[in-house]
């Protein structure tokens, strides 16, 4: 059986709650800042592409998860380019 790779990811820093969720479809990554859920998409903060994620890094505006949840996300969005 295959294992379900995780296209959303939600997470705390200093009492606020952020999230990014990939589109595979479109290949567009739209990041929350006060995320309450990551169901609707046009609450998005930010929008990027693989490539300006991994060239760029987490939007200014949006907090670093931990280093094991950003280095799971760096290998899924790797993965779309």
């Amino acid at each position: 059986m295959d294992e379900t790779k995780p296209l959303a990811w939600m997470w705390s820093t200093e009492g606020e709650v952020y999230g990014l969720s990939v589109d595979e479809e479109t290949h567009k990554l739209r990041w929350f800042a006060n995320a309450g859920c990551l169901c609707d998409w046009d609450d998005s903060e930010v929008d990027q592409t693989p490539a300006q994620f991994l060239a760029c890094g987490v939007p200014g505006r949006i907090a670093e998860p931990d280093a094991d949840t950003l280095a799971e996300i760096v290998q899924r969005v790797g993965a779309l380019v």
